[in-house]
């Protein structure tokens, strides 16, 4: 008789200034860092399940781990990322492994990366074959993939393996909303903006920048509030006609972050991982920020996210026009619109 996996082992991810960039080059179907939305969805699956036995590894620095805790993860160690590199990390997570001295019914990988640790170090059908592996990425859920991997060569467990899957991708869709408090816009404040991740470093890419600084000039100051570890906060600042726009470093996790904007851009740029993930444009539209986002960079990606999704303000080309026209649209739609006196 099958018997529901109890002890689970949970591989996360936390923004960080330090933490390391990804391996080599931006590539078209390069995928994110776990960061923040990696805690946030594993720490919806603690919340919704305490009949298992949950021990969560942060993969980053120690101050990942300190802010995975404040997300609601609440990690018991951490695996070093030496070099942003999965092979130097797996290396590093077999010794916590072997300290837990526990043998896990099931790993849970909460990013793209986190899975290719796990992989690496022995998890899912590979030569360590530890125990049975999930990837339960919360910025591009894919529950099919998912239960392929976790399924395979697992059939006496294969029924409490799947209720198990079930249960990660619930959480990966609907990572865990902190409360965070309302901010109030006073007049002559700056109009703020979320940038939802790191844009990639490249030519094409400033033209989200460019419709930020076209929409600046049509209504008032832009404050465009960048993620910890930004590395295009330099250049913003060379963009012409850059000085009505302002630029603000917010460290705070994710879900506060977003709370003190009044709008999220998502889009960046042409190629596709010039764009905020999926994931991210769904959480922030979970939490009632106006989003605006590249459609095809989101079609069939996300089951929360459709062409009609209220808060969902669409580009149809990565053009400092097009994007100007979206963040006009998003202010408008909200109950203090650009050009109220409230602002």
């Amino acid at each position: 008789m099958s018997r529901t996996p109890h002890r689970l082992l949970h591989l996360v991810e936390a923004d960080h200034p330090a933490m390391p960039p990804p391996e080599g080059d931006a590539v078209a179907d390069q995928r994110e860092r776990g960061g923040d939305l990696s805690s946030l969805a594993c720490a919806a699956m603690l919340d919704a399940d305490d009949a298992s036995v949950h021990a969560v590894v942060v993969l980053g620095p120690p101050p990942a781990m300190r802010r995975a805790a404040v997300l609601g993860a609440d990690p018991v160690a951490r695996t070093p990322v030496p070099f942003g590199t999965p092979h130097a990390t797996a290396n590093a997570l077999r010794k916590v492994i072997r300290h837990c001295g526990v043998r896990f019914d099931a790993c849970i990988a909460w990013s793209a990366f986190a899975a290719r640790v796990a992989r690496l170090t022995g998890f899912g059908p590979a030569r360590g074959d530890f125990a049975p592996l999930l990837e339960a990425d919360p910025h591009r859920p894919d529950p099919e993939v998912a239960r392929l991997e976790l399924l395979r060569g697992q059939g006496e467990n294969s029924d409490a393996l799947q209720a198990l899957a079930d249960r990660a991708m619930r959480a990966t869709i609907a990572p865990a909303a902190l409360p965070t408090g309302q901010d109030t816009f006073s007049a002559g404040q700056p109009i703020r903006i979320a940038l939802l991740a790191d844009p990639a470093p490249s030519g094409s890419a400033s033209l989200a920048w460019r419709g930020a600084v076209l929409t600046a000039a049509a209504s008032s100051t832009v404050e465009l509030r960048l993620p910890a570890g930004c590395a295009g906060i330099r250049r913003v600042g060379r963009l012409p006609d850059a000085g009505r726009l302002e630029l603000a470093i917010d460290a705070d996790p994710l879900p506060q972050r977003l709370a003190r904007a009044q709008a999220a851009l998502a889009i960046y740029g042409p190629e596709s991982h010039q764009h905020a993930s999926p994931g991210l444009v769904a959480y922030a539209l979970s939490m009632g920020l106006p989003v605006v986002a590249h459609w095809e960079r989101l079609r069939d990606s996300h089951p929360s996210l459709h062409k009609d999704t209220p808060g969902l303000h669409l580009v149809h080309a990565s053009v400092p026009i097009e994007i100007a026209r979206a963040m006009l649209g998003a202010f408008e739609s909200q109950p203090l619109a650009v050009g109220s006196s409230a602002l």
